[in-house]
């Protein structure tokens, strides 16, 4: 399927690399943060720059995205505010129903990563289906219900998200059956 039509399915994704496949270095904040929506800000084939920004400054706002404006090259964000605008881009989707966030905090600092888990929680709090992906023990315990390990394509087992289970989660993450 295309980027658009899984959009249109309800479907978002935080992929792994935000740099490969989830922004536009070259383009706007304001673009990346819409990139999957930009013909709602198009009248005659033209971009509706105005709107674009007040739309894009709204989001920022609320997902704590720093930048001078919602105009500068997303290139110029660190690692954490582009994180958080590609979170923003996604959380937002009208008909949101399941997000996939792959390695979501990889790379972020303290701060980042706090925003990321809260934004990822409120949407499970408005009944988005979440499969976070993540070899962080520590992050899947604090974020997920359930743990489901892979180990070389294969599922190893799963159980609670729970501190008590973590000798048992290492024990799968090591390739021993449980």
């Amino acid at each position: 399927l295309a980027p658009r039509e899984i959009t249109a399915t309800g479907f978002a994704v935080v992929p792994e690399d935000r740099h490969a496949t989830g922004c536009v270095l070259e383009l706007s904040v304001a673009e990346n943060i819409f990139l999957n929506r930009l013909d709602t800000f198009t009248s005659y084939g033209f971009l509706r720059r105005g709107a674009l920004t007040a739309a894009a400054s709204e989001l920022m706002t609320r997902f704590d995205v720093r930048a001078q404006t919602p105009d500068v090259p997303f290139f110029a964000l660190s690692g954490g505010n582009q994180q958080k605008a590609v979170l923003a881009r996604e959380l937002t989707l009208p008909n949101l129903k399941v997000l996939l966030a792959a390695q979501p905090t990889r790379g972020l600092d303290v701060g980042a990563v706090a925003a990321v888990y809260g934004h990822i929680r409120q949407a499970c709090e408005r009944g988005v289906a979440v499969l976070l992906i993540s070899s962080e023990l520590d992050e899947l315990i604090a974020v997920a219900d359930r743990i489901v390990v892979l180990y070389r394509g294969r599922i190893m087992g799963s159980c609670a998200a729970d501190p008590a289970e973590r000798e048992r989660i290492g024990a799968m993450m090591a390739g021993q059956l449980q």
